[in-house]
């Protein structure tokens, strides 16, 4: 396995050092250490990064914030911060420039690097998967999404949305299925996909369990929204929530999942014969 290329910019050379032993100690390269964002900008040129670690305060015209907007709009590096500051403003204009983490000085053990590095470079696959991805489900959208009749007046959108909730209660029923002495209601399981980003909620679960506050950050989405994207996906039997310790992880939940494909693909194949 390749070592990772870790770029510290720090203008306090004392600390960038002993983060640089310590990257050591865990397989990683500190390749360069720089002490402003000018002289990082200048030499991520020249140079296979593969992560970044910088100091929110930095000498010089540009601070890290401003720094880390630029490399996120020109190259596709994740940036984690450095900061012994920790008050709400401070985060918050960091927050704006989309970091992998933070990581609080002063780092004294691998202990307090390797998590944050490891989390950090894995959120980065996964977004990088779902970048790629995003075509599809742009076609997904496109297929799925329900225009409304902007032309209609008020009382004619609500008596049509009325008779099609009737219409729609009586075909859902036609599609109730019994799999192992269960229902599984095939209508219902594809209307918790109209809204695409859960397909980018299973996409991500696929890889490990996470936390909601982390489904949020990698779908880019309010903690309301993806919480509510997950209850629908919770109710339909396609994801589960477990507790660990203080904080509730959520992983796909497969035989339930096996269960729609198996409906699915056979009213598929009764349509086609």
């Amino acid at each position: 396995m390749n070592q990772i290329n870790v770029m510290i910019v720090e203008d306090e050379l004392i600390t960038a050092k002993a983060i640089a032993i310590l990257l050591k100690k865990l397989n990683y390269n500190p390749i360069a250490i720089v002490s402003t964002g000018e002289d990082a900008l200048s030499r991520i040129k020249d140079l296979r990064v593969d992560l970044i670690l910088v100091d929110i305060i930095l000498a010089g015209n540009l601070d890290g914030i401003e720094t880390a907007k630029i490399i996120n709009e020109q190259y596709n590096i994740p940036i984690v911060y450095l900061t012994a500051y920790g008050d709400k403003k401070t985060l918050d204009r960091a927050k704006l420039s989309e970091p992998y983490g933070y990581l609080v000085k002063p780092i004294t053990s691998e202990d307090e690097l390797l998590p944050t590095l490891e989390l950090a470079l894995y959120n980065y696959q996964v977004k990088n998967k779902l970048r790629k991805s995003h075509k599809k489900y742009e076609q997904i959208k496109q297929l799925i999404q329900i225009e409304e009749d902007n032309s209609s007046s008020d009382i004619n959108k609500v008596e049509k949305r009325n008779y099609r909730d009737e219409v729609n209660e009586g075909v859902d029923n036609l599609f109730e299925f019994e799999i192992l002495k269960e229902k599984v209601n095939l209508v219902k399981c594809l209307k918790s996909f109209s809204n695409p980003e859960r397909f980018l909620i299973l996409e991500i679960l696929k890889f490990k369990p996470l936390k909601l506050e982390m489904i949020q950050m990698l779908i880019g989405k309010s903690q309301s929204t993806a919480s509510h994207h997950i209850k629908i996906l919770e109710k339909a039997g396609f994801i589960r929530g477990y507790k660990n310790g203080k904080y509730i992880y959520y992983t796909i939940n497969k035989p339930e999942l096996m269960k729609f494909v198996y409906v699915w693909e056979n009213w598929l194949r009764e349509l086609s014969s």
